[in-house]
């Protein structure tokens, strides 16, 4: 019941809340998905002990829309923007954003305008 209830609530969020974005994978087909934007602030100390922060930009992406696992590398296309796969510090570059693993959550770093490629 309890994971019903989080697809519903994943598939209103990104019907209402969520954007279009072109996901290019490195090898295999882009394709166009619907994503919901968000951030993830990552923290870690550099060789002198000093704090630095990362930000990274998410993109939160139905698991039914993207079956296959996001590979570093991999590339989002959004907003005049383009955003590669990734994440500071050997963290994971996506996580499930849910216990139910409907919705992945992928970090990316902005790298240029969507013309780069």
């Amino acid at each position: 019941m309890l994971n019903h209830a989080a697809e519903w609530l994943r598939d209103q969020s990104l019907e209402h809340l969520g954007v279009e974005v072109e996901y290019l994978p490195r090898s295999g087909q882009a394709r166009v998905v619907r994503a919901l934007v968000g951030r993830t602030l990552f923290r870690g100390e550099n060789r002198y002990g000093a704090t630095v922060r990362t930000e990274a930009r998410d993109f939160l992406v139905s698991s039914l829309e993207l079956v296959n696992e996001p590979e570093r590398g991999d590339r989002v296309r959004w907003n005049g923007r383009l955003f590669e796969v990734l994440a500071p510090n050997g963290e994971p570059h996506w996580r499930w954003s849910d216990g139910h693993m409907n919705t992945r959550r992928i970090h990316t770093k902005e790298i240029g305008d969507d013309h780069v490629e």
